[in-house]
């Protein structure tokens, strides 16, 4: 069985559709524990915003995707929008592996060539379905989500590393660690001794589901975190010392053998 099949059997998840056809107006969706949603715009527009004030305004055949409990609204204005909306049940253990997933995923049906064929299963049952039409409809939408997690993972929108790291109940708290805090100095030893295994017997598993050392995936995020607070504004020296490096030049040379670029350089690329 692969890694996404594992994971997602573990979870438990189950769509469930609560409208499908046209819709004008707004709705407000609260978050719910273990509860996600799934909108598929059919046809525009339709604007979503969250509670941090934030928007997303879809014009063009799209899905949103929200993973995990996100409190949010719908609203089409003026106009009318077609739209098929399901809730997601996230039944199974794994709120790390929840967590690790982008509040929301929002993909344009045009780089979705793939799922044209459920697409159409799903639009032609929504339209024509007889008996047993919301399972039918429930199925399809578990498909869907399948293959848009598929295609965020091949697209690198979410994560592999993160997401398969902590699916692993065993690696789950060293992951967990480096992800929150990795400016500490953590050693194989440390992070062994979080999961309650040997040095030797954490680095050979670590290497195996993750596809890297310790050591590389750790300095991966203290980058990722780097790159954050430059963005911020942050000094270079005040960055540095954050992510766990006891002097700007040691840093410097570190940012440049993942980037190639020095921080300066980076930020005046655009930071990308």
């Amino acid at each position: 069985m692969d890694r996404l099949s594992a994971l997602l059997m573990r979870l438990d998840f189950s769509a469930d559709t609560f409208f499908e056809g046209a819709f004008c107006g707004s709705s407000h969706f609260p978050a719910q524990p273990g509860i996600g949603h799934l909108h598929l715009v059919r046809r525009g527009p339709a604007t979503f915003t969250h509670d941090d004030g934030t928007r997303l305004r879809v014009d063009q055949p799209a899905l949103v995707f929200y993973p995990r409990p996100l409190a949010h609204g719908l609203d089409t204005g003026a106009g009318t929008a077609r739209l098929l909306c399901a809730s997601v049940r996230l039944a199974g253990g794994g709120d790390a592996v929840i967590d690790s997933l982008p509040p929301c995923l929002h993909i344009p049906l045009a780089q979705l060539p793939a799922m044209a064929g459920v697409l159409e299963l799903l639009f032609d049952e929504a339209q024509h379905g007889g008996l047993g039409q919301k399972l039918v409809l429930n199925r399809l939408c578990d498909v869907l989500i399948v293959q848009l997690l598929r295609h965020a993972l091949a697209s690198k929108l979410i994560s592999a590393s993160r997401l398969f790291g902590l699916s692993d109940a065993a690696l789950a708290k060293a992951l967990a660690a480096m992800h929150d805090h990795p400016g500490r100095h953590w050693t194989v030893a440390s992070l062994a001794t979080l999961c309650g295994m040997s040095r030797s017997r954490f680095a050979h598993q670590f290497h195996a589901a993750i596809g890297c050392p310790p050591a590389q995936y750790l300095m991966g995020q203290r980058m990722l975190r780097a790159q954050a607070l430059l963005q911020q504004g942050r000094l270079v020296q005040d960055v540095a010392l954050e992510v766990g490096y006891g002097s700007q030049p040691a840093f410097t040379r570190a940012f440049r053998a993942s980037t190639r670029l020095s921080p300066r350089d980076w930020l005046a690329q655009g930071g990308n």
